[in-house]
């Protein structure tokens, strides 16, 4: 074989505004003006007894300035560059893979004023450290697949998690950063099972990972043991703080397809989700982590229909359940989150392929109903479910979306059969 180079490269200008006064709507309290150029260069060596070889290094760079009166996090510059080399080994049934990669990022925070006030001390922190993964994965018949894979990764904290200090209107929360967070560190193993018969599909894949010095976020409390308030402006929001420690995340996906002979149009697809997290030790009384979840069962009922049409094809209906159950594991330490009781949507959707007489697709056509009952619910991982209580329904927080209706149009740029 030959070898071959690739790169990639990206620019990006974010400009990201958020506004909460309504005295002055036009006016953004927020503002910020964030460039980041992307490069990725790999290398292919030739194919040569099975072993492929890549070798490669990609990175980034990132500015970003505030241009409102106020600001959550300082002005920095970020520089990020990582190398990497990977190889995998064919032997008949079975496939090895490895791969191992440095990474080196340093962070130049600037000086932030806020009137004769500073705001944001200037600060440089450099992380740098090895990441490394082997697996296998081997097939003794057609039909079944088993997949093992260790690795050893890292994290470094971003600038919102070390230096923040400002009303986050997003989240409606006063946010602090931890100056001295470490990177995450883990070591994660997992495995998993593929099955694929002619009307059946099944696969299981579990993992258990082990995070030194886990970033998370906490409510801060006052000294009577109360939420801390920060009034900022004319609003007051409740103040939470970044902190780090040991934690461990289990989990696992089941997914599973059965389409029935003769009814081969007919699909019914299910899958389940479950992620435990733990920290090592309690925090303030609860050893559970924040922002893990619901546990998932999604159930879709799909029949395929017009498999070779002359000038529509793969048409499809759908309907579908999305079962959350209960999250009763919140993270409890410091007040900072409450459970969230299950909930069922209900969804559906129909779509098609419009082809031309040479059979290439010219334009795809779908349309679906999220939520169709109008369920109200509220997600755990909605970050506005502890906002006020709403005056009108007699509710807390901000609710997640209900009915909706959407339409998709795709036209390809290229005609392919």
């Amino acid at each position: 074989g030959r070898s071959r180079l690739k790169l990639n490269l990206g620019y990006q200008n974010n400009l990201r505004k958020e506004f909460s006064d309504p005295e002055n709507p036009a006016e953004p309290e927020l503002f910020f003006d964030l460039k980041t150029i992307n490069y990725n260069v790999q290398y292919a060596l030739p194919t040569k007894a099975e072993w492929q070889t890549t070798f490669g290094v990609g990175g980034m760079q990132q500015i970003n300035r505030n241009k409102a009166e106020e600001s959550l996090i300082p002005e920095y510059n970020l520089f990020d560059v990582g190398a990497f080399g990977f190889v995998q080994k064919y032997f008949g049934k079975t496939t090895i893979s490895g791969g191992l990669r440095y990474d080196y990022r340093l962070i130049d925070s600037k000086l932030g004023m806020e009137g004769p006030d500073i705001k944001f001390e200037p600060f440089q922190r450099k992380f740098y450290n090895f990441s490394a993964s082997a697996g296998v994965s081997y097939t003794p018949v057609s039909y079944l697949t088993l997949k093992g894979n260790i690795s050893r990764g890292f994290r470094a904290p971003t600038l919102t998690e070390l230096a923040s200090n400002g009303a986050h209107e997003g989240t409606v929360r006063y946010e602090y950063g931890l100056r001295d967070l470490s990177s995450e560190k883990s070591f994660q193993a997992d495995a998993g099972v593929d099955v694929e018969y002619e009307h059946f599909n099944f696969s299981l894949s579990a993992f258990y990972n082990r995070i030194s010095d886990y970033i998370f976020y906490r409510r801060l409390q006052n000294s009577n043991g109360g939420d801390s308030l920060i009034i900022n402006g004319q609003e007051t929001f409740e103040a939470f703080q970044y902190g780090q420690s040991d934690a461990t995340l289990t989990g696992l996906e089941l997914q599973f397809d059965f389409h029935p002979h003769p009814l081969d149009w007919l699909h019914f697809e299910n899958t389940i989700s479950y992620v435990r997290g733990q920290f090592d030790e309690r925090l303030d009384g609860s050893d559970n982590l924040p922002q893990i979840p619901h546990t998932r069962w999604i159930s879709e009922l799909r029949g395929d229909f017009l498999k070779k049409g002359k000038s529509v094809r793969n048409f499809y209906v759908m309907v579908e359940a999305n079962a959350a159950f209960a999250q009763n594991r919140p993270f409890f330490g410091y007040n900072t989150e409450t459970a969230t009781p299950n909930y069922v949507l209900l969804n559906a959707g129909i779509g098609t392929d419009f082809v031309n007489a040479k059979g290439a697709t010219w334009a795809s056509l779908h349309f679906s109903v999220n939520n169709i009952t109008d369920k109200a619910y509220q997600d755990h991982l909605n970050r506005l479910k502890y906002t006020d209580v709403n005056v009108v329904t007699g509710r807390q927080g901000v609710f997640n979306m209900g009915r909706n209706f959407s339409m998709k149009l795709n036209v390809p740029l290229t005609l392919k059969k």
